[in-house]
């Protein structure tokens, strides 16, 4: 019976590869119908009676199909059976199907989320202090050395999630700007499109538009390098800002529909950058507020967990009198609201 498990395993984690490759599969099979001689190839090979006039990309998907019918199948054998045994038997090898399959889905969430990751690094530009502080005096015997930002691998990490992304416009200097914004797990990134560049969609762009408003994984192909995004000033870390979410009564004189503000502080409790983001309806911003206080909540728990296990994390203390300290001084109750 061991070995007889040991061979299932072995067969299903043979499968689990096949399933995880099967896209790169197809894209390497694009590339190589590129050629003429691999066409008349493949068209030669299609005429054999075993394919049974399948084309060569219903035949690389079989497996991945077989995998998710094996569960029906087993159900189906299982209501046919009327033997007691037997019928514990069937049922202890699609519990352990089916947890194959929920494995083998854990396993694509978190490739898909990995490439992405992968690509966001690609094609964000990283300004060096020289780029965000100009006005600073950097020694010339300095200046080769922090031309480049230190943090421009930041992003790929085996363990960090993307939460959400989507457009935001982002009042800054009085006028509002189209960023694009990406929540993770652990920060929040801002970004803009990086200007001079040709003006022509990259599947980057044409991604990261029409993933707003969803939590999405998905990687485009095909990447144009021409096509890049600048950070703006720096990522946020989800422990250290405020939410503040403007309301009809201060929309009235502010004129900001759609609206929310984000007061980050340091850890030395110095409000130190606000971001005001305007989403283009009442649905985006609930969602980006609801995912924003969710991940927020669930990184801060993490942090007491971990790095403030046993003691109360001073962030946490410290940004509450200073919540205290800036209500005291505003005559709105609802500034700087502590989302709970």
């Amino acid at each position: 019976m061991d070995q007889q498990s040991s061979k299932a395993r072995a067969m299903s984690q043979a499968y689990h590869r096949y399933a995880l490759n099967y896209i790169n599969a197809l894209n390497y099979l694009e590339t190589l119908r590129r050629h003429a001689e691999f066409g008349e190839f493949e068209k030669f090979c299609m005429r054999d009676p075993r394919c049974k006039k399948l084309q060569l990309t219903d035949l690389l998907v079989s497996p991945v199909q077989h995998i998710m019918k094996v569960p029906l199948i087993l159900k189906d054998i299982q209501s046919r059976t009327n033997e007691p045994q037997e019928k514990e038997l069937i049922a202890q090898i699609l519990e352990i199907q089916e947890n194959s399959i929920r494995e083998l889905d854990d396993k694509m969430r978190w490739l898909k989320n990995f490439e992405r990751l992968l690509e966001i690094q690609r094609n964000i530009v990283w300004p060096s202090i020289l780029e965000m502080e100009p006005k600073t005096w950097v020694p010339e015997f300095l200046r080769v050395a922090l031309s480049r930002q230190p943090c421009d691998s930041l992003v790929v990490s085996p363990r960090r999630q993307i939460i959400h992304e989507g457009l935001l416009q982002l009042w800054d200097t009085g006028k509002p700007t189209e960023t694009y914004v990406i929540l993770f797990d652990d920060m929040l990134l801002v970004t803009r499109r990086k200007k001079g560049l040709s003006k022509k969609k990259s599947s980057l762009t044409e991604n990261w538009a029409s993933s707003c408003g969803k939590n999405t994984g998905v990687v485009g192909s095909g990447l144009e390098t021409n096509h890049r995004y600048i950070v703006y000033r720096q990522p946020i870390s989800l422990d250290r800002f405020f939410i503040h979410d403007i309301g009809e009564a201060e929309n009235t004189t502010a004129k900001l529909d759609f609206a929310f503000v984000l007061v980050s502080l340091n850890r030395f409790q110095q409000i130190v950058s606000v971001h005001t983001f305007q989403a283009t309806s009442d649905t985006l911003k609930s969602t980006w507020l609801q995912k924003l206080k969710a991940t927020q909540d669930k990184w801060k728990r993490t942090l007491q967990n971990t790095v403030f296990r046993g003691v109360r994390s001073s962030t946490d203390s410290g940004q509450s009198n200073v919540a205290s300290a800036l209500l005291g001084n505003i005559s709105s109750k609802t500034f700087l609201r502590r989302e709970t």
